[in-house]
């Protein structure tokens, strides 16, 4: 089949992009519960549907790589509706550990031209050579692997490890709600997901509402299959919390009180860390790390000072940080401008 002509490439997305939000996503080894991966599907489909596609910044590439995370499943859908729909022809390098969603979602767009890639790694090197840009996403050293295949003169955008987290003034129901659903969307995976929450107001009763709202979660989204190391972790938590705070657990969830000083920049699944601060100076003690987004209900002012002192490029609303924007810069990066080059580009 033909990829169809521009002026129509807009709407074949569209289509595309509702054909992906119908398939099933339960047997696609997502490592989520049925009901996980269909709200995952359902929450990115809707993003891409409700935002606006706009035009290519420049030239957009010929051919564009995406290399795929097993982590996030829907991570390429937003980039490959986007770049098909400006006319690349998309290759989509599936993760060894998860190929079929993005085998699915090939087989969606596969109108207008975009194919998967089903091959160990390192059988994908001529992939990058023949590719004319590279988005790229996964660990920091897998993304070091492959920067080291990129051509020179090859427009590339990779994205490693990153670490997210909220800062709430508020212990209402309301914000309880908003925290679950980022703490449960993907079962905590990717860099959106908050590793922690700082809590300027009541952190007993935020906790306590929080772990409603997960003790909630457990039928109407229940968690999938628990990732390595998570019970190990689980264990630590408790005890840390039951020496130096308190804690709220349920048969999959577990939210703990304890100081910021025992702050761990790593998200697990339903274990939420919730860390009391009397102001947000105390913020300015985490360690320097490599933000991905900032949750937060405190005023516009006040969030970008916050988010301009650690260097975190993406704040939002709680219950918004697993729901990125379409059209949004990704970690600080304009990846559209970053692949499209300028009619005057020359290698």
């Amino acid at each position: 089949m033909n990829p169809p002509p521009k002026p129509n490439r807009e709407a074949h997305a569209r289509a595309a992009v509702a054909r992906f939000g119908v398939m099933d996503p339960s047997e696609w080894g997502t490592g989520l519960s049925a009901q996980g991966a269909r709200e995952a599907q359902r929450v990115s489909v809707d993003l891409v549907l409700d935002g606006r596609f706009g035009e290519a910044p420049n030239t957009p590439p010929a051919k564009l790589l995406i290399w795929c995370a097993a982590n996030v499943f829907t991570a390429p859908l937003e980039w490959t509706a986007r770049f098909a729909a400006w006319g690349s022809q998309v290759t989509l390098k599936a993760p060894s550990a998860c190929p079929a969603p993005v085998e699915a979602l090939a087989q969606a767009f596969a109108p207008l031209g975009v194919v998967a890639v089903n091959r160990p790694h390192e059988a994908c090197w001529d992939l990058v050579s023949e590719a004319d840009a590279v988005l790229g996403f996964g660990g920091d050293e897998a993304m070091a692997e492959l920067a080291a295949h990129i051509p020179a003169e090859t427009p590339r955008s990779l994205h490693g490890h990153r670490v997210s987290l909220a800062v709430v003034t508020e212990d209402d129901a309301a914000t309880a709600k908003a925290l679950a659903m980022d703490l449960c969307l993907y079962d905590g995976q990717g860099c959106m997901s908050p590793a922690a929450i700082f809590c300027l107001g009541d952190p007993v009763r935020l906790a306590e509402r929080l772990g409603d709202e997960l003790f909630d979660m457990t039928t109407r989204l229940p968690r999938g299959a628990p990732s390595p190391g998570l019970g190990a972790e689980r264990r630590r938590r408790l005890g840390l919390a039951n020496a130096l705070g308190r804690a709220w657990e349920g048969d999959d969830w577990l939210v703990t009180v304890t100081p910021a000083r025992t702050f761990s920049p790593v998200s697990y699944a339903r274990l939420a860390a919730i860390h009391p601060i009397d102001s947000l100076d105390a913020l300015s003690a985490l360690p320097p790390l490599p933000w991905s987004s900032l949750g937060t209900d405190l005023y516009a002012d006040a969030a970008a000072k916050v988010a301009a002192t650690l260097g975190v490029p993406r704040v939002c609303r709680p219950g918004e940080l697993q729901r990125p924007r379409f059209g949004r810069l990704h970690d600080g990066v304009n990846v559209e401008a970053t692949l499209c080059r300028s009619p005057t580009w020359a290698p």
